[in-house]
C-alpha cells in the first residue's frame, strides 16, 4: 500500500522540527489516539536506533518502527514491522525543507509492503484511506505542537519492564 503524503507548513526553523523528530517518544503525542500500548525499544529515545513498538486501534495490528538514516536537519527515516507475525514492511519518511522566509514544510509519507493474503486483506479493508487520514493528523499535530512550542513529551515505558526513558516526563 502507499505511500500515502501529508504535506504541512510549518513557522518554525527545520533545526527545531529535527530535533524534536529524533526522538522517538514525541510519536505517541504525534499519532495521538491512533495508537495505543506505546513503548520504546530501549532507554535512549533518540538517534539512530531508536525505536518503538505500538499497536493501531483501529486495525488491531501491531507495528515495530525504528529510525535507520538521518540526514541532518532534513530527513529522518524509519522502517519497521507491522501486520501478522510483522511479515508486512512498513517505512516512515519525514523531509524537512525551509524556505527563504523561514516557513518549513514537512512532507509525512507511509507506506507497506504486504506479503501474500495480507495484499487481499489491506484492499478489501481500504487500508490506504484509513493511512492517509492518520498520516494527516499526525502532520496537523506536529505544527500544532511545534508552533505553540508545546515540544515535551509524555511519559513512555520501555519494553521488557517498568523503566521509563531518560529525561522523558
Amino acid at each position: 500500500m502507499g505511500p500515502v503524503y501529508a504535506e504541512i507548513d510549518i513557522d518554525a526553523p527545520r533545526e527545531m522540527i529535527f530535533d524534536y523528530l529524533m526522538d522517538m517518544a514525541t510519536r505517541p503525542v504525534l499519532f495521538g489516539d491512533s495508537v495505543s500500548h506505546f513503548r520504546l525499544l530501549r532507554l535512549e529515545s533518540r538517534g539512530i536506533g531508536a525505536g518503538a513498538r505500538f499497536q493501531f486501534k483501529r486495525r488491531k495490528a501491531w507495528a515495530d518502527s525504528s529510525i535507520t538514516a538521518t540526514e541532518s536537519p532534513s530527513r529522518i527515516s524509519e522502517r519497521g514491522a507491522t501486520g501478522n507475525l510483522n511479515r508486512t514492511k512498513t517505512g516512515f519518511e519525514w523531509e524537512i525543507a525551509e524556505s527563504s522566509t523561514g516557513v518549513s514544510t514537512v512532507r509525512l509519507s507511509y507506506w507497506t509492503e504486504p506479503t501474500g493474503w495480507a495484499k487481499l486483506f489491506d484492499r478489501l479493508n481500504g487500508g490506504s484511506r484509513w493511512y492517509r487520514r492518520f498520516v494527516k493528523r499526525a502532520a496537523s499535530e506536529l505544527r500544532s505542537r511545534i508552533e505553540a512550542e508545546r515540544t515535551a513529551t509524555a511519559q513512555v515505558g520501555v519494553a521488557g519492564g517498568n523503566r521509563y526513558a531518560t529525561g522523558v516526563r
